[in-house]
């Protein structure tokens, strides 16, 4: 089981979508034995990634190249240095969705890690499109149920006093540099509202 992380999954949370072309997964260590096979059945080209560990598989479909890269129990943010170990349970939790392509269509089915998970790697990572890939969450109806089990698991993981130092940062931020932040990234307006619910719920995730 590989489950669905970074701008993707967030596409399948948030009503905001960032554009990426970067496919990133999450497998469980028993699972990745199986992917050698599994990505040369789908015609890719597979190798250990040597810097960060995990595995990368490429493929190129008419003329564009398609690249998968397969983080194994755990994720890495290279910019702060801070680790996300996946829960057993989480694979256990993973979410059906839906990934619509930003000129629309009909999408494809994955299985994505739940939003609380996702939430987390995006707020240990430093950088401004993870932060607005996190605004977008906190902004999305999905977001209030998951205060709970995102709080539980980022103190079970010692993530709390990395995610309050980037909950200060936002929080911290000018209602126009919130704004311009999105802009910048979603290509949406950002409404007052919006920031002052935004500022609640982000003083709510305080761990």
């Amino acid at each position: 089981m590989i489950l669905l992380i970074g701008a993707f999954a967030v596409r399948a949370y948030a009503e905001r979508r960032r554009l990426t072309t970067d496919l990133d997964f999450v497998a469980p260590r028993a699972a990745q034995s199986s992917l050698a096979a599994l990505f040369k059945s789908l015609g890719y080209d597979y190798s250990p990634r040597t810097r960060f560990g995990g595995v990368r598989a490429i493929k190129y479909s008419g003329g564009r190249k398609i690249q998968l890269d397969v983080d194994i129990d755990s994720i890495r943010d290279e910019n702060t240095d801070s680790i996300y170990t996946i829960p057993e349970e989480t694979f256990r939790q993973r979410s059906q969705v839906r990934i619509v392509p930003l000129e629309g269509g009909t999408g494809v089915d994955a299985y994505a890690v739940p939003l609380a998970d996702l939430l987390i790697l995006k707020l240990m990572a430093g950088r401004d499109q993870d932060a607005a890939d996190a605004i977008a969450l906190i902004l999305s109806d999905s977001f209030p149920p998951v205060v709970a089990d995102f709080v539980r698991k980022a103190r079970n993981a010692g993530l709390a006093s990395r995610i309050n130092t980037r909950l200060g940062e936002l929080i911290s931020l000018a209602d126009k540099s919130l704004q311009n932040l999105m802009n910048g990234h979603t290509g949406g307006r950002m409404s007052m509202r919006e920031t002052s619910l935004l500022r609640r719920r982000l003083r709510n995730l305080r761990i």
